[in-house]
């Protein structure tokens, strides 16, 4: 079996601190968990190669969507669609 490494980066959105932990998958998307000490958050699938969005499980409010997606990208050096 194969040896899968995590990799966790510290986010700030709202003025509120999430570890998020990178999950790799077989395909070029990835899952990252949005979390502090205490819950799960949320988990955004998201193309690695491009930064599309796919999808939300657990997804946060409109407010903080978009600067949560945007915080991802940038701590773990994914390309930032406009």
């Amino acid at each position: 079996m194969a040896e899968i490494k995590v990799r966790q980066e510290e986010i700030e959105v709202a003025g509120h601190r999430f570890t998020v932990t990178h999950i790799p998958t077989a395909t070029s998307g990835s899952w990252f968990t949005v979390h502090d000490a205490c819950e799960v958050w949320g988990a955004v699938a998201i193309d690695d190669l491009d930064g599309t969005v796919i999808g939300w499980r657990n997804p946060p409010g409109e407010e903080v969507r978009a600067p949560m997606e945007e915080a991802i990208k940038k701590a773990f050096g994914i390309p930032i669609k406009f």
